[in-house]
């Protein structure tokens, strides 16, 4: 389940798994053409997957169903000039995601496993470039 969340959470922010080689597309492959080094690229892998066991589903599509009910504050960099703002991710809002399971007739356990799988994505929400 906590990969799942991790996923989810690389795929919002549009950050790669850093624990695993990076994707080599065409365009990449050509600049290294162009410096004359020669690549072995996996052209089998063209994206990430996973098995969810059945048992686990519900916790899945919970996680899912609460993916915006996250607490965020916004952090300001430059000063006055507020030159950049980014969102640091809190965590859940546990308000609205009880709220969600009620709704979705959740087993109890499913609120731990959500748990877990917001510690697995919160690093990766607030992963700075």
């Amino acid at each position: 389940m906590t990969e799942a969340a991790a996923i989810w959470a690389r795929r919002r922010t549009d950050r790669p798994d850093r624990t695993k080689p990076a994707a080599v597309d065409a365009d990449l492959q050509q600049q290294f053409r162009e410096l004359g080094v020669r690549l072995a690229v996996d052209q089998t892998q063209t994206e990430e997957a996973f098995e969810i066991m059945a048992c686990n589903w519900p916790s899945l599509t919970a996680f899912m169903a609460c993916s915006t009910q996250w607490r965020v504050v916004p952090e300001i960099t430059g000063g006055m000039a507020a030159v950049a703002t980014t969102l640091v991710f809190i965590g859940m809002d546990y308000t609205a995601v009880d709220a969600t399971l009620r709704r979705l007739n959740s087993p109890a356990h499913v609120f731990e496993d959500i748990l877990a799988m917001e510690e697995a994505a919160l690093p990766i929400l607030n992963e700075v470039e």
